[in-house]
């Protein structure tokens, strides 16, 4: 096994522009029970050039890989060993969002600016200049919002026109990422309050003030009818999207590294030392994978770098220690450990046929198999 990993400045900052945080500095844990021989080393079948330092998360849509990070954007078709086209993105400051797509279009940013490419020739389509700073952004088919200082814009797409601004509390800042449910846009810009905006024209729906709970919410997903939130706090929160009603909570035992959503599971990492799998419409505890047991320290998984993703019946884990755990769904077994010998960013794609999209420190992004 590698050694123990040290969260260093990098691993924090990287995280950081991922949406998610390091919890201390020591090494995490990893899920117990029966083994076997599952552990493995990744193959790297591909293997690309970004042409950047620091690369945020990567983002696969029809077919292609679509990436940024500290001097330039770019697409990848895994068909192809080289990369479709790269351009310097020109930004004053890093992209540090995952690139979205629109379309034709791939929108990327950084705390600065926000702007659109287009996904065919790497040609930028529009720009647009923060007041104060950019927070993550949130796209549909026709709008793009993202947060401007205390402020939430809805941006059109095709020319990156804002149509209309909503302000909340002066002296936050709107930095993740809103949600949009049917007509509905909800964001909590770190004043303790959420509101629930038309997408239309911005109009306030309801607002819910839990300021006594939370500052931000963060990782807002939305399931059928509710919208699944993670605090800062313990606590992960199950919300009436028609009227902001606390339909439920889940105790974490420590505040809500990050979430991810999919059906009517959300999965989540707590630094308590297990992965849970919550049903979103009770709020109860489908299963939980320990990934700390202080008694066999050998087998614990280091904290998590990226963001638990899932593709069909397998979700993925990706840690610090660039160890990559696929836990089945279902029951959240271990199935497959596998083992990078590179440096790796916090993103994980995974491509289904034991494959996936991984990202290195030093810029290159590769596609793996196990």
């Amino acid at each position: 096994m590698p050694k123990p990993a040290t969260a260093t400045r990098r691993h924090i900052l990287a995280a950081l522009a991922t949406g998610m945080w390091i919890p201390g500095l020591s090494q995490a844990a990893q899920g117990v029970g029966a083994r076997k021989e599952y552990e493995s080393a990744f193959f790297v079948a591909k293997e690309w050039d970004s042409a950047n330092t620091l690369l945020a998360p990567l983002t696969w849509s029809n077919d292609r890989v679509l990436f940024a990070g500290d001097k330039t954007v770019g697409c990848i078709q895994p068909r192809s060993p080289k990369v479709a086209w790269c351009v310097e993105h020109g930004l004053s400051a890093d992209a540090v969002f995952r690139p979205r797509a629109i379309g034709r279009q791939m929108l990327v940013g950084g705390l600065n600016e926000l702007g659109a490419w287009d996904v065919t020739n790497g040609k930028r389509v529009w720009l647009h200049t923060a007041h104060q700073q950019m927070g993550a952004p949130c796209v549909t088919p026709t709008h793009t919002f993202a947060g401007d200082g205390h402020e939430l814009l809805a941006l059109d797409n095709s020319s990156g026109k804002v149509l209309w601004r909503f302000a909340s509390t002066p002296d936050t800042l709107t930095s993740y990422a809103p949600v949009v449910a049917g007509d509905t846009v909800l964001f909590c810009p770190g004043n303790g309050i959420l509101y629930a905006l038309s997408t239309h024209d911005g109009h306030l729906k309801w607002q819910l003030d839990r300021s006594e709970e939370w500052q931000y919410l963060r990782q807002l997903h939305v399931s059928g009818s509710i919208l699944v939130a993670g605090s800062y706090k313990e606590l992960l929160y199950g919300i009436s999207i028609l009227d902001g009603k606390v339909l439920w909570t889940f105790n974490a035992g420590n505040f809500i590294n990050s979430h991810h959503v999919t059906g009517n599971s959300a999965y989540l990492w707590s630094p308590t030392g297990w992965v849970y799998a919550i049903d979103t419409q009770m709020g109860g505890v489908r299963w939980r994978h320990q990934t700390t047991n202080y008694g066999q320290a050998h087998t614990n998984w280091a904290p998590m770098m990226a963001e638990l993703v899932s593709r069909g019946d397998q979700l993925f884990a990706l840690d610090l220690n660039n160890v990559l755990h696929v836990l089945d769904v279902s029951s959240g077994q271990e199935i497959k450990r596998i083992v990078s010998k590179d440096s790796l960013r916090p993103t994980v794609v995974p491509l289904g046929h034991a494959q996936a999209l991984l990202a290195t420190e030093e810029g290159r992004i590769q596609q793996v198999r196990w």
